[in-house]
């Protein structure tokens, strides 16, 4: 199969998989047509989700190179059948608990669709397929939002009608990823010899190239472990990716509660008076076009990225705190696209940064670990502020407690940021003193 036919075969996954317009409206139709409370579903349901992730990832991550992609892809699909078949017809705690389960297993999995094509076409073609997969996937948020806020606002349906149509689109992924074709495990065993040879670790003999499956998994287990040590030896890998882990940890948590947050002003209204959908739609269009624009922007990171980073950090603190406070739904909606938007656009610069300084093809590696310290920090903030044996704040609470987790990222980039200015200042000031002669 040409590659142009395998990247329209997982565009239109990744594509299909986020056509979900219920997603903007869960906690409504979870606490209105289920009738769960809001402190059942923050408490006893959501943290399901957070645990969920975590402890998939770990397999996941281990596995999905071994597997080949496409095994975790079908899993995937499968996963997020089963989240809308329980919000369907599952009326229980338990079943929304469970739901939030495979929800967990579903977002874990999505490494194997970004990881998947680099394996089906030739390094020339990364950046365009990079492009591809990722438009497609924003595209189907996109689309989804803006679906769903007509449905509701003119009446057409429900909360039940969206998620029938969710159910729908996720159902199709099955199909989709069957489609694809499988990765040669030869192929992927080639191409890591290749680059072992032409760039090998120290103090290592070369690697011959395996002969057997068994043989290609020990090789790829043995040289996880290398890059691993290889990547986080690097200063600056390890200064970017401490803020993809922090960062993410925060617009996770956020994205989880901020449908609990609104809910506290949306209490009474009808369906067409709460604009959720809308928003994540013009979120994610305004995310697609800063992350195009970064094209465009060409900074000395090294220099000033801790400057960047301690800045943007300050204002997602007062963004945040500002949230918490709010009473104004239209302002509410104004500072929760901000904010995602902000993370988008330092997300993509940040990956960038790390993928252009990594000297092994790891991507996998580098975001997958980055990935797991991030939910592991979630985790522990989920279990301080919100589960029942740790503080069990007040939404509004939690999010005064987001936006001090911001400020003290800030703290620490511009605590980092000083000591680079003072080692670059030193590194000059060396360079330029005079001989002295007596």
């Amino acid at each position: 199969m040409k590659w142009r036919a395998i990247v329209a075969i997982l565009c239109a996954y990744g594509f299909l998989k986020e056509f979900k317009p219920s997603e903007p409206y869960l906690y409504q139709f979870q606490n209105e047509d289920l009738n769960l409370t809001a402190e059942v579903l923050n408490d006893q349901v959501y943290p399901y989700w957070t645990y969920s992730y975590l402890i998939a990832l770990i397999p996941v991550f281990l596995l999905t190179d071994l597997l080949l992609y496409k095994p975790v892809l079908l899993l995937e699909s499968l996963c997020y059948v089963a989240v809308w078949l329980t919000l369907l017809f599952g009326r229980t705690i338990w079943s929304q608990q469970l739901g939030q389960l495979f929800y967990g297993w579903a977002s874990a999995t999505e490494i194997a669709y970004y990881s998947y094509i680099y394996a089906k076409v030739d390094k020339e073609k990364f950046q365009r397929v990079t492009s591809f997969t990722r438009a497609a996937v924003q595209g189907g948020k996109c689309f989804a939002y803006l679906l769903s806020q007509p449905i509701l606002s003119f009446h057409w349906g429900t909360y039940w009608t969206l998620n029938y149509i969710s159910l729908g689109s996720v159902s199709t992924i099955f199909f989709f990823a069957l489609l694809l074709p499988r990765v040669e495990w030869k192929v992927v065993a080639h191409n890591d010899t290749v680059e072992h040879r032409e760039s090998p670790p120290p103090h290592l003999h070369p690697i011959q190239l395996p002969q057997t499956y068994r043989q290609f998994v020990l090789f790829r287990t043995t040289k996880l472990w290398q890059d691993f040590k290889r990547i986080y030896s690097n200063a600056f890998i390890c200064k970017w990716s401490l803020w993809w882990a922090l960062a993410t940890c925060g617009t996770l948590q956020i994205g989880n509660y901020i449908q609990t947050l609104w809910g506290t002003v949306q209490e009474g209204l009808n369906d067409a008076d709460v604009y959720n959908g809308l928003t994540e739609a013009v979120t994610t269009a305004l995310g697609t076009i800063t992350i195009l624009l970064m094209q465009l922007v060409h900074v000395r990171w090294e220099k000033w990225g801790e400057i960047v980073l301690t800045v943007i950090s300050l204002i997602d603190c007062a963004l945040l705190i500002l949230l918490s406070q709010l009473h104004n739904m239209w302002i509410m909606y104004v500072a929760y696209i901000c904010y995602r938007v902000f993370y988008q656009m330092m997300i993509t610069i940040a990956q960038f940064n790390l993928a252009r300084k990594l000297q092994t093809e790891s991507y996998g590696l580098l975001f997958g670990f980055n990935t797991f310290i991030a939910l592991g920090l979630q985790t522990l903030l989920t279990f301080a502020v919100d589960d029942e044996r740790g503080f069990q704040l007040p939404i509004r609470k939690q999010f005064i407690v987001y936006g001090a987790y911001h400020g003290a990222i800030a703290t620490i980039f511009f605590i980092t940021g000083v000591v680079t200015r003072m080692r670059i200042s030193r590194r000059a000031s060396t360079a330029i003193t005079p001989e002295i002669k007596y």
